[in-house]
């Protein structure tokens, strides 16, 4: 089967799921066929079809946010690039980028760009990218690999500093142009709230990660949890209420959510082994994420309060990184 019947067969099947129900299209990836693929399947894990199809690997895959396009690293090795598919267009496109490592990427809103990562000798930089890859633009003058999301009004890009003098939480507008410095202190993965007024983050300034929301600007930076372990995988629920995201303070890593002040603070999960890579869907009822329940890892979903938790897949290989 050549390559534009095997992304024309994709599109059919990812176009009759997302036409059913803003929540029903899954893409997460596989290694169920010998190698690293991105798959797509409905909301009750049915129709699982294997989009790629190719001999290089393909990982990490995100949904555009008009669900027409899904970007993900592509190649063997260290030696990724980023690649977009098109259902609609029936085309699948591999952005020309420079020679270096390609890792962490996030779509404007506008569905229109790529925000990623490409580092040479561990140190990256933050570039901008047209969706057919044309006018990449170097964003940031500070090295840093930890890249986080787009704002929803489309104004600005979090990103963070790791070490040395200017560790801290940053902001990029997407032309390159006022790079503002939010906080001074061992803070990384910044997440934008939808209406683009806050920031969560993960902070180190206490000891251990712990999250913590401020204003756009940096001000009122508040910490929302307490605990003596670790958090991370951080999500705005759609509405901005909460924050869902992953502890490790009940023994191992499970799934939680808060209220944006720090009230609420609910496990989702309950299980002796890792649950992991939780994500909305669209609407806000259900999250998908990833279990090891059997020993490798499947992609589940379940009700916004961890009602109804659902098994997707199951086979003997690995399913990871569910994107809606």
């Amino acid at each position: 089967m050549n390559q534009r019947l095997t992304l024309f067969l994709a599109c059919l099947i990812f176009m009759s799921v997302a036409c059913s129900s803003t929540e029903s299209s899954i893409v997460f990836t596989s290694n169920r066929d010998g190698n690293w693929e991105i798959y797509t399947m409905d909301s009750n894990g049915g129709r699982q079809e294997n989009a790629t199809k190719s001999l290089d690997d393909e990982m990490s895959p995100k949904l555009s946010p008009n669900k027409k396009l899904i970007s993900f690293l592509s190649g063997l090795g260290l030696e990724k690039q980023i690649e977009i598919m098109d259902f609609e267009k029936d085309t699948r496109v591999r952005l020309g980028l420079g020679e270096g490592t390609h890792s962490d990427h996030y779509w404007s809103p506008a569905s229109d760009r790529i925000v990623y990562v490409e580092s040479e000798k561990d140190i990256g930089y933050l570039f901008t990218v047209n969706v057919d890859g044309k006018e990449s633009l170097q964003l940031t003058s500070i090295p840093s690999s930890d890249l986080g999301t787009w704002s929803a009004d489309g104004n600005a890009i979090a990103f963070s500093v790791s070490t040395g003098p200017l560790q801290g939480i940053w902001t990029r507008n997407p032309k390159g142009v006022n790079e503002v410095r939010l906080s001074e202190t061992p803070d990384y993965s910044p997440v934008w709230s939808p209406d683009s007024k806050r920031i969560a983050f993960i902070s180190l300034r206490d000891g251990n990660p712990e999250i913590y929301v401020m204003k756009s600007d940096g001000s009122e930076q508040k910490r929302i949890t307490r605990t003596d372990a670790g958090e991370s995988q951080l999500s705005w629920s759609p509405n901005g209420r909460q924050i869902l995201f992953v502890s490790e303070r009940d023994g191992n890593p499970e799934i939680y959510t808060s209220n944006i002040d720090g009230t609420s603070q609910t496990r989702l999960t309950f299980n002796d082994v890792i649950d992991e890579s939780p994500v909305w869907s669209p609407g806000g009822r259900r999250i998908a994420f990833v279990s090891f329940l059997d020993g490798d890892s499947e992609v589940f979903v379940m009700n916004a309060n961890g009602e109804d938790q659902i098994r997707l897949t199951s086979n003997d290989s690995e399913d990871l990184s569910p994107s809606w």
